[in-house]
């Protein structure tokens, strides 16, 4: 997941655009990357056998744990339900290495991206049927879990929805994706290459996906689908956010050739603790562009 502090102008390439096939539940398999977040699966699981029947399941779902500081299990009462979830190790640091090792042996024609911090709703799955429309990839919804006023600002400021822009022929949809909850077509992601192993960090190597998917197919939002996001890890975690995603604007910048330098900006909806967590998303941006900016070499990009 990341965020983009402006619009990204794309190459001219001439691809020859792709249409998907159907969507059906029962074709979509589920990938998890997780590090040090047990209880975030345990969450996850729970409401999703909680709101969901059989006749609901998707193909599967697939965690891959991300070098967890302590070893990941699954609760023996999610592996007797009637639907097949397998636990796998990746070595590999980073998301976009976990997700491309979940990708790899999945078994639905569609991969559906969550993160372990994310909660499941009724429509995560039947949400995308609504938005079927032959697009590679879709765009999913999210809504923050708690009421506060952090958790409400970064749901204000649509922090994990894709900037919203138009395509050639003016239709509104996503420019990229947030894998927070992204569903993609198996066939396009390994047409592309998957995620770029390159980026080790949890900023831009979903941005960088979505971007290159966009060059061979339609993008669509799929608002329908609902994942809740768990955005409890406060100030800290908000500031250490924003400054991966700065890291992440940053590899972007130099893989796309455009400017992500970080700027001022005014919050979507204004009062006085908005201005000041803008400030502070500012800073954290800031901060993390300038640190890659020091160390994009390293990335061999």
């Amino acid at each position: 997941m990341t965020l983009i502090s402006r619009l990204i102008f794309l190459t001219e390439k001439t691809l020859e655009k792709k249409s998907s096939e159907q969507i059906k539940i029962n074709e979509i398999s589920i990938v998890i990357p997780v590090k040090d977040n047990h209880q975030g699966i345990d969450n996850y699981l729970k409401k999703f056998f909680e709101l969901h029947t059989k006749a609901d399941y998707p193909k599967e779902i697939i965690i891959v744990d991300n070098n967890s500081n302590h070893e990941l299990k699954l609760e023996s009462k999610f592996k007797h339900l009637g639907l097949p979830i397998e636990l796998i190790k990746c070595k590999k640091i980073g998301p976009a290495s976990a997700r491309n090792k979940g990708a790899e042996i999945t078994k639905g024609k569609w991969i559906l991206f969550n993160d372990s911090d994310c909660i499941p709703t009724k429509s995560i799955l039947k949400g995308y049927l609504n938005a079927d429309n032959k697009s590679v990839a879709y765009a999913g919804n999210i809504k923050s879990l708690e009421n506060d006023k952090l958790s409400k600002y970064y749901e204000s400021q649509e922090i994990l929805i894709p900037l919203k822009t138009y395509n050639e022929n003016g239709d509104f949809v996503p420019q990229y994706l947030i894998t927070a909850n992204s569903l993609i077509w198996k066939k396009a992601f390994h047409e592309v290459g998957g995620f770029n192993e390159k980026i080790t960090i949890a900023g831009g190597e979903d941005v960088d996906l979505g971007l290159r998917l966009s060059e061979i197919g339609k993008l669509s939002y799929a608002f329908d689908s609902i994942a809740i996001h768990d955005f409890s890890d406060g100030l800290i975690g908000f500031y250490k956010r924003f400054k991966r995603y700065g890291e992440g604007n940053r590899i972007l910048q130099e893989l796309w050739k455009t400017d992500l330098k970080p700027t001022l900006f005014r919050p979507n909806k204004r009062s006085l603790v908005n201005e000041i967590l803008a400030k502070l998303q500012y800073i954290g941006l800031k901060i993390g562009y300038k640190k890659a900016s020091k160390q994009v070499k390293k990335y061999g990009l």
